[in-house]
């Protein structure tokens, strides 16, 4: 029923933040998994390149890693889910003030539910010494208050009466707001993390109680080598002892209405907030688990980024804008909030409002000089990638397989994606016939356009000899572009025959390219659809860009050479590479091919895009340089 190993989670995504050099990772393996399969799949795990993943599940069938994107929320109304109504009774944990208060104070605007508001701030009568006194006096107030009992005025006895009257006045005007808006409301001082006191508190709204809204939490932010247990606990106690005590005072069963405040610390991990992201990592678990076990509810664990309350200083709210996170306003916030008790809201279970990257970074020590990686590729003789991609008797290297490595590489060196390249050339590919290199160097050269890369080998008297060379271009984003005039999924002919008749050699794994849609010398348009490969543990792709369905784009130039040239071809280069979404896993999309200026008898200047069926480009290949190969159309077929 509760679920505290996924705290597990919120750790490790931390410890990558602070410890950049360790290889971090998360593995989430299905409980039916045998013990031998758990410990290969894990195993496999601690090989994987793409070391900036820092959480994958298993369930024998399938591997997910986790990401976020930025997309409209689709809404999924639940027709056996009911409104929030006056009928409803909600108990809110730290409802008496600040964030949560804001929230609960719309949702009775605009609902009308009963709220039992819990706080562990007792909500007595004023003192004497406050009365007529206003906040900005009450500092001065307390000392004099201290002084007057014989009591020496410490700053911290000072901070103890200011804070307990203005607490007690901000739960007075969340009270009197909340009815103001027509519901009813009620504060409960109650020690959440006591389950005894709580039950007890609880005890005459049980049978009345419909909903939850769990609020409460704390911070004690520590690097996680210097993190103490009681710091630890301290963080727990409200957001997961809190829970299970109010769950357990109420009916689960009466449960309609479930809501959670978790962070985005705990979706991705945040420096100095290790404790914290656990907890939050488990109240989304814990999420998921009560959906299941209570279908019929509405459960939802809202992951906030950070609002802009006051709470965040200045100079940290810069660091923040300079890293384009913008912080939540807190109207924008406490609309979001409402909105989640909408109809269509109701299948939300677990939902990010706020940045789709990471609050902190790792620190990643800047490259004073050339970097270079090296890979030995015996191993890649075994991949499907190789072993479906051969011309003749010989597998070859596929040239995104090159280019895939070449984004890795300036990815993880430099801590952000690549979204652009140019320049790509192949110089003399890898043939595994006997004669390839045992290993390849890749080399990159920061400059101030970009970050030159260059794949190389030594030949037999220690002299380089290039392979492939690229420039990428970290952090700049293309423009968002569409196509138009797409043809739909489904029509035109069949594309299976290119892979038998000599104008592709490629094997089953590779064979993405479905249907042609639209075939003339201007414009070409295939629908392609294949599940991803990712040799070597993902160490030939980086965020957007992945090898087997990127060698679509490079197979349909090959097509369009057949069908206007009538010949057989391999590509040599690409101008420039625009990444503006990954392409889409064993789902369908649309391959577009047009010739571009440059075409010769010989050879082809194209531009290829892959786009979804609306349009929305993904990936463009522009300038991609294809040169006429007749004598290869019988390798073509052998292979």
């Amino acid at each position: 029923e509760h679920t505290p190993a996924a705290g597990v989670a919120g750790l490790v995504k931390t410890l990558a933040v602070e410890a950049p050099k360790l290889f971090c990772r998360a593995v989430d393996l299905a409980p039916e998994l045998t013990p031998e399969t758990g410990a290969a799949l894990l195993l496999a795990e601690t090989q994987d390149a793409a070391a900036d993943l820092t959480q994958a599940g298993h369930d024998g069938t399938r591997r997910v890693g986790l990401g976020v994107a930025e997309v409209p929320l689709p809404l999924h109304p639940l027709a056996d889910i009911p409104e929030v109504g006056p009928e409803d009774l909600f108990v809110v944990t730290g409802g008496g003030r600040g964030i949560t208060a804001s929230c609960v104070t719309e949702l009775a605007a605009r609902h009308r539910p009963g709220l039992l508001l819990l706080g562990c701030t007792p909500l007595e009568d004023e003192p004497a010494w406050a009365e007529g006194v206003d906040d900005a006096g009450l500092k001065a107030a307390a000392a004099a208050q201290l002084k007057a009992s014989g009591e020496k005025p410490t700053p911290k006895r000072v901070e103890q009466l200011f804070r307990a009257v203005t607490g007690a006045r901000e739960i007075r005007r969340t009270l009197a707001s909340i009815r103001e808006a027509g519901s009813t409301a009620e504060y409960l001082a109650v020690d959440i993390t006591d389950a005894a006191a709580t039950a007890a508190a609880l005890a005459p709204y049980k049978e009345r109680v419909t909903g939850l809204v769990h609020g409460a939490g704390v911070l004690a932010d520590q690097l996680i080598a210097n993190k103490k247990a009681s710091e630890i606990e301290r963080v727990f106690a409200p957001k997961l002892t809190g829970l299970r005590g109010v769950t357990a005072a109420l009916d689960a069963g009466r449960l309609r209405h479930v809501l959670l405040f978790s962070s985005v610390a705990g979706f991705f991990g945040n420096r100095g907030q290790s404790d914290y992201a656990m907890a939050n990592e488990t109240l989304n678990a814990w999420a998921s688990s009560f959906k299941q076990r209570h279908p019929a509810a509405r459960v939802t664990s809202l992951n906030w980024g950070a609002w802009d309350s006051g709470m965040v200083s200045p100079e940290i709210k810069a660091v923040f804008e300079e890293r384009g996170i913008t912080l939540i306003p807190v109207d924008t916030g406490v609309k979001l909030f409402t909105e989640q008790f909408d109809a269509g809201r109701a299948a939300d279970v677990v939902t990010v409002l706020g940045p789709t990257t990471p609050l902190s970074e790792p620190e990643r020590p800047a490259a004073t000089g050339p970097v270079t990686v090296e890979r030995g590729l015996s191993t890649l003789t075994a991949e499907t990638i190789v072993t479906d991609h051969v011309i003749g008797d010989a597998p070859v290297l596929p040239a995104v397989a090159a280019l895939g490595w070449a984004i890795g590489a300036v990815e993880r060196t430099a801590g952000t994606e690549v979204r652009q390249l140019r320049d790509f050339a192949v110089h003399k590919g890898i043939v595994f016939d006997g004669s390839q290199p045992a290993r390849l160097a890749l080399t990159m050269t920061t400059a101030a356009d970009g970050v030159q890369v260059d794949i190389r080998s030594t030949d037999a008297k220690g002299a380089p000899r290039p392979h492939y060379a690229a420039v990428a271009v970290p952090g700049t984003a293309p423009a968002p572009a569409t196509v138009t005039g797409l043809p739909a999924l489904g029509g035109g002919r069949d594309a299976a025959g290119f892979y038998t008749d000599g104008t592709l050699f490629h094997g089953p794994a590779l064979r993405g390219l479905r249907r042609v849609l639209a075939e003339d010398s201007s414009r070409l348009v295939l629908e392609c659809a294949l599940p991803e490969l990712r040799p070597e543990g993902g160490a030939f792709g980086g965020t957007r860009f992945a090898p087997g369905t990127a060698d679509l784009l490079l197979q349909a130039g090959l097509v369009w050479v057949r069908l206007v040239q009538g010949t057989a071809s391999l590509p040599l280069g690409v101008g420039r590479v625009d990444l503006h979404h990954p392409l889409p896993d064993g789902e369908p999309f649309l391959i577009v091919v047009e010739p571009a200026a440059g075409s010769t008898s010989t050879t082809a200047s194209l531009t290829i895009t892959a786009c979804a069926p609306d349009g929305t480009v993904l990936t463009r290949f522009d300038g991609v340089r294809v040169v006429s190969a007749p004598q290869l159309a019988a390798k073509f077929i052998s292979g």
